[in-house]
């Protein structure tokens, strides 16, 4: 256990060993209406807007009632820190969640506690290892050529690129072609079927994660019989794709030695006598890799466009750093070269301080415990941001609504307290880590790079403010940004 928190399988007695100097009642929070709480403002798509707005207000950690069911929310760095350090043993995610994930085939390693968890970590990890990304590197860069060439092509006809649409598109293509070695390529034709499923188990996910009550359950509206089916054709085609794979790999077996993509990884591992992995280990892993890596990475690129564009002394800082590294060439050929990208790395580690796509993380206490000097009950719901609590506070980060890339920059290597990266929490912590970091960092610096290298960002002025619009994940309402080519 942390010092931070004390946590144990207790009964009633035993409670009153935990050392703390106040219980949930104690706490500052906002006002609710009877019987629903304060559920209802923490609908919409921006409440974790909300949630934000009442750590200035309330401090460090409040309390929230949804239907009787008490909630707090923490923003204690230290706080945080050991709770994530303490996943899963003392914490688990939100049941309800994992619940609505599971029913939508969704599950995997995202979902799992316990042993099950552990034993499908090192099915993921192993398929989103260091070497597998390096493999894949080259298919990478010739999907992220593709887009490049598509909005020139765009631009020489006169017309405008659509950033939004096409970063995500690309976001699929990378993640299918890593996770399961599959060209969806979605940037040039974004009919096939496997993208229209996807979307589909996004938008159910996004909405029965806020829905009041789980009506699914009882009976269903045609666009939940449209979900379960998307899930199904979803399920299907990784089958099939599992299948083509473990022929492919006999034919090929050098391929089991080394891996090109994370399913032939995980198919590896998955035929190791001591594994116990199954194939619908392999089937529920494979689609929550691929929905976890859709949006939470062109997430990050278009708000990186977009506070670029607003930002020009930053985005001619990224342009000249580029320039120097790929020399004559557009885009990046070279692995080595992913470690020469300083200010490119200050930039997104700025954009997910502002803008993260998990803003906050949802947890489920396994035990009795005291957080932040404060008795927390087994079962209870705990919120805890991400990059909105110290990455927002001006204490921490002065002028913190500023766009400021050289706060990640140092000549020397900063003390533990004033170390930016210790003070917001984009991927998690502690052993529940995003899997897909590694990959989320190299495929950001392939393509920004590339974007910055071939064009000139132009922020639209006389477009509506961009809003964070929280779905499953938290992104931008629109990416209004103007692209040049450069000669």
């Amino acid at each position: 256990m942390n010092s931070n928190i004390e946590a144990a399988e207790l009964n009633m007695e035993e409670a009153d060993e935990l050392k703390y100097s106040r219980t949930i009642e104690d706490l500052p929070g906002p006002k609710g209406i009877p019987f629903f709480g304060n559920q209802l403002q923490m609908l919409g798509s921006q409440w974790h807007v909300t949630l934000s707005n009442y750590i200035r207000e309330f401090g460090p950690i409040y309390r929230l009632n949804a239907f009787g069911i008490p909630i707090v929310v923490i923003s204690d760095r230290a706080a945080i820190s050991s709770l994530l350090k303490d996943r899963p043993e003392s914490f688990e995610r939100s049941r309800g969640l994992r619940m609505r994930m599971n029913e939508l085939k969704v599950g995997g390693v995202f979902t799992a506690e316990g042993e099950d968890w552990r034993k499908q970590r090192k099915l993921v990890t192993g398929g989103l290892s260091v070497e597998v990304i390096r493999n894949f590197f080259p298919t990478m860069g010739m999907m992220t050529q593709r887009m490049v060439d598509r909005w020139k092509a765009t631009l020489a006809d006169g017309k405008r690129v659509d950033l939004r649409r096409d970063l995500k598109a690309l976001a699929l293509d990378i993640i299918v072609g890593i996770a399961m070695g599959y060209d969806l390529n979605v940037v040039s034709d974004d009919s096939h079927p496997l993208q229209h499923d996807l979307d589909s188990l996004m938008r159910r996910l996004a909405s029965r994660g806020t829905s009041l009550y789980p009506y699914w359950r009882r009976f269903r509206l045609p666009v939940d019989r449209a979900a379960d089916q998307s899930a199904h054709d979803v399920e299907q085609t990784v089958l099939r794709l599992i299948g083509e794979t473990r022929e492919r790999m006999k034919q090929q077996p050098h391929l089991r030695e080394d891996p090109t993509n994370m399913l032939e990884a995980m198919i590896v591992a998955s035929e190791d006598p001591e594994s116990d992995f199954s194939d619908q280990d392999l089937v529920s892993n494979a689609i929550a890799s691929v929905v976890g890596g859709i949006d939470t990475t062109a997430n990050s690129i278009a708000w990186m466009i977009n506070l670029l564009a607003q930002n020009p002394e930053a985005a001619t800082k990224l342009t000249a750093e580029v320039d120097a590294v790929l020399g004559d060439v557009r885009m990046s050929r070279e692995w080595e070269q992913m470690k020469l990208l300083p200010y490119l790395d200050a930039a997104h580690s700025e954009t997910q301080r502002l803008r993260s796509s998990t803003p906050f993380l949802g947890l489920l206490a396994k035990a009795d415990c005291v957080v932040a000097d404060t008795f927390l009950p087994k079962g209870m719901v705990i919120f805890v941001p991400t990059t909105f609590g110290d990455g927002l506070d001006e204490t921490q980060f002065p002028q913190h609504e500023q766009f400021q890339p050289e706060r990640w920059i140092f000549e020397h290597k900063p003390q533990k307290d004033e170390d930016p990266a210790r003070k917001v929490f984009p991927f998690g912590g502690g052993q529940r880590l995003c899997p897909g970091r590694f990959l989320a960092l190299i495929e950001v610096k392939v393509v920004v790079s590339a974007i910055m290298r071939n064009f000139e960002l132009e922020f639209d002025t006389t477009a509506p403010p961009v809003q964070q619009v929280m779905t499953f994940f938290m992104g931008p309402s629109a990416v209004p940004v103007r692209l040049r080519s450069r000669t």
